[in-house]
């Protein structure tokens, strides 16, 4: 049994069971909740069988509000996961878990002459409004980020000074959290992701995701293969360099999730006009738009009559006096 929950992120930033996320996100849920046919063939044990009892529950992500929820629904304890299990995912989806990926990346991969990669140091967990000041003077256009947020939440864009609510604001996320992240602003010039899945014991690569986004949030990906893609990525980074990062992507994965968390990983990935290839962005421990992407192109495109690289698959908000309704579409 597949569960669209998008309002995971902001479950998961909060930690309360009892947290009652916005309206606009659950909204999301409910109009979208026939996404999960695009999930299918995802993980064999969760797919639908003729006895309509599931034998696993693959989630977009999990959460202490969806446990609660499908306890409260009736399903077996054996079916959801335990506390370590979701305060690991919690851990592992601090963006704190990002810049040591990049950092590992950095440290692992050798950027080729003509393809700079993005240094560690465009972005930094500052640990006090002090710190925050420091690094927004240094590079003035700034991005201040919560450890853990999503889906365009937890994000404020800072030009040469902080205003007096941006210094409240990173002073009750150190309070919570521990530190902001504070990175540099770049300029996208393509926006792409690397999936994963991790098993106990291995991880293995799911393909690329090609995708745009507006002011922080997702809108859309192009429906393609991975050789269309990796053709597109190449015009700005050479194979080799983007083979070596997702080689080095799956060891970093394998050293510090296996055994930890099992499911699919997203790193959403950039190439800027500043600094070139960044090959760790956001890390989600979780479900994402490109996996669906990924799984509509490879499994259904027959089915839909794609082209590669053709269409898009793009969530819309349709606006109207009731606040709008949520939809996602497959166009040319």
């Amino acid at each position: 049994m597949y569960i669209f929950n998008p309002e995971h992120d902001l479950c998961l930033a909060n930690g309360d069971p009892h947290f009652v996320p916005p309206e606009s996100a659950l909204a999301f849920g409910r109009d979208c909740a026939d996404l999960t046919r695009w999930m299918e063939g995802l993980d064999s044990a969760a797919d639908d069988d003729a006895s309509g009892v599931p034998h696993k529950i693959v989630p977009w992500g999990w959460n202490y509000v969806l446990r609660k929820r499908l306890r409260r629904e009736g399903y077996p304890e054996k079916l959801l996961p335990g506390d370590e299990q979701i305060e690991t995912i919690a851990k592992l989806s601090d963006r704190r878990f990002a810049l040591d990926a990049l950092e590992y990346i950095h440290t692992h991969c050798s950027p080729e002459a003509d393809a700079p990669m993005t240094h560690p140091d465009y972005r930094t967990a500052a640990t006090s409004v002090g710190k925050v000041k420091e690094f927004v003077a240094k590079h003035r256009n700034v991005v201040l980020k919560a450890p853990v947020s999503g889906s365009g939440k937890g994000i404020r864009w800072v030009a040469d000074t902080l205003s007096h609510s941006d210094e409240g604001w990173c002073r009750n996320l150190i309070l919570k959290h521990g530190c902001v992240i504070v990175e540099q602003r770049l300029t996208p010039l393509v926006e792409f992701a690397m999936l994963y899945r991790v098993t106990a014991d291995d991880v293995y690569f799911c393909g690329y995701s090609l995708f745009y986004t507006e002011n922080g949030a997702y809108r859309g990906n192009i429906l393609a293969s991975d050789g269309f893609i990796e053709r597109r990525l190449s015009e700005m980074i050479p194979l080799c360099q983007l083979h070596e990062v997702c080689e080095g992507l799956r060891q970093f994965l394998k050293e510090r999730a296996c055994g930890r968390y099992e499911g699919f990983v997203g790193v959403d990935q950039f190439f800027s006009q500043e600094q070139g290839f960044n090959p760790v962005v956001e890390i989600n421990m979780r479900m994402t738009m490109g996996l669906l992407a990924r799984n509509i192109y490879d499994r259904f495109r027959e089915e839909l009559s794609l082209g590669d690289g053709t269409h898009h698959f793009e969530i819309v908000r349709e606006r109207g006096p009731a606040g709008g309704k949520y939809s996602y579409r497959i166009v040319i």
